[in-house]
């Protein structure tokens, strides 16, 4: 994974042709985020691991991974950019055993998310509270 800087409060990075392991991803939550402990970093992680798994199983690349902290809305942005613009992601059901919860844990982990279609491409996002 290649990793921009993002002026103090987050970082932007291009995702490799193949999933990331979600350990490469949970450390860089935690290296993004130091101040952040306990429930809500983990919420975090879970966010962007879902977010992240979804743009690989349902959609083409290129791929594109934003954290960023949002003080003056006290959340935490997490954004998953990928290019499939058409395919709009779907909230699935907790009694499907084999997929469908990722969006799922987003919706019940975010204060808010949705996406985004831009042209030839598209972004979905998630917004987890800090505190």
């Amino acid at each position: 994974m290649s990793t921009v800087e993002l002026p103090r409060d987050g970082v932007e990075l291009g995702l490799p042709d193949t999933p990331p392991a979600p350990d490469e991803l949970f450390d860089l939550v935690v290296r993004t985020f130091p101040g952040i402990g306990g429930g809500r970093l983990v919420d975090i992680q879970v966010v962007a691991a879902q977010l992240v798994g979804n743009a690989y199983r349902h959609a083409d690349g290129p791929r594109r991974l934003r954290l960023r902290r949002r003080p003056e809305a006290g959340v935490v942005r997490v954004e998953v950019e990928d290019g499939s613009p058409s395919r709009f992601p779907v909230l699935g059901r907790v009694d499907t055993p084999a997929h469908g919860r990722g969006l799922v844990m987003v919706n019940r982990l975010s204060v808010n998310w949705g996406h985004r279609p831009r042209g030839d491409h598209k972004t979905v996002w998630a917004e987890v509270r800090l505190v």
